[in-house]
């Protein structure tokens, strides 16, 4: 079912927030910036939003990602650009990348190579090594973004990323294949998730790793779903929840951060109380460590090892994603 490999390469995550933290990054001759925007798209974006949680809570710089060809108008000087593109090619990054650098911004690009790694508009890169699928290079890609804030003086995550490290080592063994549901929490929601229609909820905090989820169920298992943030839904979704006969074939993970607010911890009581019973399952998994890097990424862990086995209960390779590639090369347009 899996024979390239996908199952031990997000299984080595822990190694990878330590390798990703070590990388060599540029020394920028720059001031803490006032603002960060992260350059990026699909699994090479979903760093920027991570980074944009980590710092929310630690009250650094904010932090918005952009998935486009352009920048948004209030992009200035005084904004440091992270380009992230596994492969280098990515032509949103390259687009908006070089906008950026007209607009007089630092830029630190972030690749394996590609164009990315050979343009020289921006004054540092970071070369991260080949042969992963991008959305398989998760920690690779967010840490050396840590890093350069580390090196500028926005905080000290050092201690942060062995915290990380050793929290997701400390999981690994717990959600290996040779440990059976419901033991194995990757295994308990894959099982819930099959034949059902998946649905992630979080609070704000750990929206990302919610979104996260989605992408990865989307790519690895090939199956549509959808990932929602509390309190917002509860002005909104929740009536849907309570009234539609669909909410039945929806099977739901709640991600609890263990630093909620008491206000959002009501939240969910009621939600799974007055919405939720429709739904045919509802699982809760709960973030581990102290961080706001280990507490998010303990949550990724799991979904990304979820969608791997309701990849194996489907009967598909969780590699290939052949509509994205074909998507590729009608857009440089060499046909289908």
């Amino acid at each position: 079912m899996d024979p390239s490999g996908m199952l031990e390469v997000m299984l080595g995550l822990p190694g990878q927030v330590r390798e990703g933290f070590a990388l060599a990054r540029p020394r920028l001759d720059v001031a803490l910036p006032e603002s960060i925007l992260v350059l990026g798209m699909g699994g090479s974006a979903i760093g920027g939003d991570l980074l944009s949680s980590i710092l929310s809570e630690k009250g650094g710089p904010p932090v918005m990602v952009n998935r486009d060809f352009v920048l948004p108008g209030h992009v200035r000087r005084e904004t440091l650009v992270f380009a992230v593109s596994y492969s280098g090619n990515t032509a949103e990054t390259l687009s908006a990348s070089a906008e950026a650098e007209k607009r007089g911004c630092e830029v630190v690009t972030i690749s394996s190579g590609g164009a990315l790694g050979r343009w020289h508009g921006g004054k540092g890169h970071v070369r991260l090594p080949a042969g992963y699928q991008p959305r398989a290079a998760l920690a690779l890609m967010l840490m050396p973004m840590l890093g350069v804030l580390d090196d500028l003086g926005a905080a000290d995550f050092g201690p942060e990323a062995e915290e990380c490290t050793r929290v997701l080592a400390r999981m690994r063994g717990g959600l290996c294949p040779e440990n059976a549901a419901p033991k194995n929490a990757a295994k308990a929601v894959a099982s819930s998730f099959h034949g059902a229609f998946p649905t992630v909820l979080s609070g704000t905090r750990l929206a990302p790793a919610a979104r996260r989820w989605r992408t990865q169920l989307n790519e690895n298992a090939k199956v549509l779903s959808r990932d929602e943030v509390l309190p917002e839904m509860d002005h909104n979704d929740l009536v849907a929840w309570a009234a539609d006969p669909m909410a039945s074939n929806c099977a739901v993970v709640l991600l609890r951060d263990r630093n909620e607010d008491p206000r959002l911890a009501r939240r969910f009581e009621l939600t799974r109380r007055l919405g939720l019973h429709r739904a045919r399952s509802v699982l809760e998994v709960r973030s581990r460590g102290r961080s706001a890097l280990a507490r998010l990424l303990s949550c990724v862990f799991v979904g990304d090892l979820a969608s791997l086995y309701l990849a194996v209960l489907r009967g598909v390779d969780p590699t290939p994603v052949e509509v994205i590639e074909r998507m590729k090369r009608e857009l440089e347009g060499n046909g289908p």
